[in-house]
C-alpha cells in the first residue's frame, strides 16, 4: 500500500467543511493508507487560499454588520470566481456549526445584525479550530519550509482577521530551490505535461516558471516562482512510495504521470 501525500484540496475538505460529504470522503480516504504525509506547502497554500476566503466572509460580516448585506456582497462577486465559491462554502460551514450548537448559544431570529453576528462567531470557531488541527490530520508533517513562517491567524483591534504572512519571506531564496534545480530532467518532464496551448492563467504561469528554472538555473528562485509552480510542487516532491491525494485530478494527474507517479481522488 502506497502512502498518501496530502494536497491542499484534501486539507481544505478535512478542516473547513464540518459534517459535509466532502469531509466524510476525505476522512474515509485517509483511512485507506497506513501512512499519510502532509507537506508544509499544503498548509501554506491552504492558508493563502481557502482559509483566507473564509476570513474574507468573516470580515464582511464585521464590516457590514448585516446578514443580508453580506449575502449581497458575496452575490456581487464574479459568478465563477474562487472567492465566491469558497465564500458560499464558508457560509454553509458556518450554518452547519450553528445548527449543531445548543440553542442557548445560537441566535438565528429575524434580527439581521444578530444573525450576522452568529455567523461571524461560527466562522471564528471554524478558522481557529482548523488552524489548531492542521498538523493533526496526517500521521506525518513533511517537507518543511524554512522560508515560510507558519504564523497563527489572529483578530486585530478592528475585528478583522490578520492571516499574515500568507507568503514566504521575500528576501530569502526559496528553500526548495536547490532540490528543484538538481533535477532539470524532472522539471522538463513537468513542463511538457502542461499544455502549451492552454489559455488558463495558472497553466501559463506554471510553464513559464518551469522554463525559467530549466533555462536559468543560476537565478534566484523567488517566492513568485515557487507560487507559480503550484501543483507541480506536489508531483515533484511526492515520494516514489506515495500517491498525490487530491480532489483536483485535472491538474495533478498529468503532472504526477509525467514523473512516473500517481494522483488519486478520495
Amino acid at each position: 500500500m502506497p502512502d498518501a501525500y496530502i494536497e491542499t484540496t484534501i486539507l481544505a475538505d478535512l478542516l473547513l467543511k464540518p459534517q459535509s460529504a466532502k469531509q466524510k470522503r476525505a476522512k474515509e480516504a485517509l483511512k485507506r493508507f497506513e501512512t499519510t504525509l502532509l507537506p508544509v506547502y499544503s498548509i501554506k497554500e491552504w492558508k493563502a487560499g481557502p482559509l483566507d476566503k473564509f476570513a474574507y466572509l468573516h470580515d464582511k460580516f464585521v464590516t457590514t454588520r448585516s446578514f443580508a448585506a453580506t449575502l449581497q456582497a458575496v452575490a456581487a462577486l464574479p459568478m465563477f470566481s474562487y472567492r465566491r465559491s469558497t465564500a458560499n462554502e464558508a457560509m454553509a460551514a458556518a450554518a452547519e456549526v450553528l445548527k449543531r450548537q445548543p440553542t442557548q448559544f445560537t441566535v438565528l431570529g429575524d434580527d439581521d445584525k444578530t444573525r450576522a453576528d452568529s455567523f461571524r462567531l461560527a466562522l471564528v470557531n471554524i478558522i481557529l479550530r482548523s488552524w489548531n488541527k492542521r498538523r493533526k490530520v496526517a500521521s506525518q508533517v513533511v517537507d518543511d519550509l524554512p522560508c515560510y513562517l507558519e504564523a497563527a491567524p489572529k483578530i486585530g483591534k478592528d475585528g478583522l482577521f490578520d492571516l499574515k504572512p500568507k507568503l514566504c519571506e521575500r528576501e530569502q531564496e526559496c528553500c526548495l530551490a536547490s532540490a528543484l534545480k538538481s533535477r532539470p530532467d524532472m522539471l522538463e518532464a513537468l513542463r511538457k505535461a502542461v499544455p502549451e496551448t492552454s489559455t488558463r492563467r495558472e497553466d501559463q504561469k506554471r510553464r513559464q516558471a518551469l522554463k525559467h528554472l530549466i533555462k536559468r538555473p543560476k537565478d534566484v528562485v523567488t517566492r513568485e516562482i515557487c507560487s507559480d509552480l503550484g501543483d507541480a510542487i506536489f508531483a515533484f516532491f511526492c515520494p516514489e512510495t506515495a500517491i498525490v491525494l487530491t480532489t483536483n485530478l485535472r491538474d495533478h494527474e498529468p503532472l504526477a504521470k509525467a514523473l512516473g507517479k500517481k494522483a488519486e481522488k478520495p
